[in-house]
């Protein structure tokens, strides 16, 4: 039950539908994929009423407690006509500590949100300028930190590397460039 619910989350993030609107994959094809440390830099596209169309995204998706208690989270990065658009998932009844969703640096943190959609497992989603800054700081930062309890109430304590990001992000953006998805 529970991986119906990731994917489920997975699917919404990144509008992975069927024509028919169903949370699936479908028919989307992957036309590229590279893997650079915890990030996954992708493209896909199909055909949808005579046209394709093609998307791209940067994600990480970390399955931190496995059957039979299934937890995970993920980040979802995509291209907007106005920047990018940051979707974090996380299973309802999620809790972060006070200062739990950060961006840590061997100097303290340079990031981290309050906003209660994102410290509740809730909807964390950020646009514009706020996307730009959060991208900004995991080029500059070590390690992206989340410290929470996890929606069986265990305590949990991740932290995603941040060496990788930036070859990660140029290839994203070369990719999606490519398509047309971002203008220069």
């Amino acid at each position: 039950m529970r991986w119906i619910i990731l994917l489920s989350l997975l699917g919404s993030a990144v509008s992975a539908q069927d024509l028919q609107g169903n949370d699936t994959p479908g028919n989307w094809r992957v036309t590229h994929h590279q893997i650079f440390g915890i990030w996954n830099s992708m493209c896909d596209e199909r055909e949808e009423h005579g046209a394709l169309k093609q998307r791209c995204y940067l994600r990480r998706v970390d399955v931190f407690s496995q059957a039979p208690k299934f937890a995970a989270q993920f980040i979802f990065i995509t291209p907007e006509p106005s920047g990018y658009k940051i979707d974090f998932g996380m299973e309802f009844g999620t809790l972060f500590h006070p200062g739990g969703f950060r961006i840590e640096t061997m100097q303290g943190d340079i990031w981290r949100t309050r906003l209660p959609g994102c410290l509740t497992g809730l909807s964390c989603t950020f646009t514009g300028k706020d996307a730009q800054i959060l991208i900004d700081s995991m080029g500059d930062g070590e390690a992206f930190r989340f410290t929470f309890r996890d929606s069986h109430g265990q305590s949990q304590d991740l932290s995603w590397p941040l060496q990788t990001f930036d070859s990660a992000w140029v290839d994203f953006q070369t990719q999606a460039k490519s398509r047309g998805l971002i203008q220069e």
